[in-house]
């Protein structure tokens, strides 16, 4: 059973989904710095982020809780080879969800404008040179328009999982 979902979120998309995933699974949400003031140590809790060149914002700082499952958000497509750097770039031991979010650029500090105008650069770059993968084509797409590819059906896989669990505990 999970007790909270703990979050944080840049630009929005994040919130979306942890506040869409407390309603349905009828448990408290909190960013954070509000989680760690409120939720006792050990605390079993799904934890909402975004990535960062592979790191789950703010991961190290939920340490402290019972980690039941990750749900990253992120633009880049979530593919197979993706989500295993994920995992171990972050040391992962929890069950990894990854969720479809969007770019909000004035929402960014200058530095995140810096590294993802890099990303925006490799993308163009695969595009001029080999044709891109449609997911990376929404990726380069997002990053040039501000776009946002936020989907709750995207939370479908995390819903039926802790529904099920709380099949085995009834």
């Amino acid at each position: 059973m999970v007790d909270a979902i703990v979050y944080t979120s840049k630009c929005g998309h994040t919130y979306v989904y942890a506040k869409a995933l407390a309603e349905v699974l009828n448990i408290p949400f909190y960013p954070i710095k509000e989680a760690k003031k409120k939720l006792p140590k050990e605390t079993s809790i799904i934890y909402m982020s975004w990535v960062k060149e592979n790191k789950i914002v703010k991961y190290n700082s939920v340490l402290r809780f019972h980690i039941d499952c990750v749900c990253a958000v992120g633009i880049l497509p979530a593919t197979e080879e993706r989500l295993g750097v994920v995992i171990d770039t972050n040391q992962l031991y929890a069950k990894l969800f990854y969720l479809p979010g969007g770019i909000r650029k004035k929402r960014l500090s200058l530095f995140q404008r810096i590294t993802l105008k890099s990303i925006e650069s490799d993308l163009s770059f695969k595009l001029l040179d080999s044709g891109l993968k449609k997911e990376d084509a929404l990726a380069l797409d997002a990053i040039l328009h501000n776009l946002n590819y936020t989907d709750l059906k995207a939370l479908d896989p995390i819903i039926s999982l802790y529904n099920k669990k709380d099949e085995y505990i009834s």
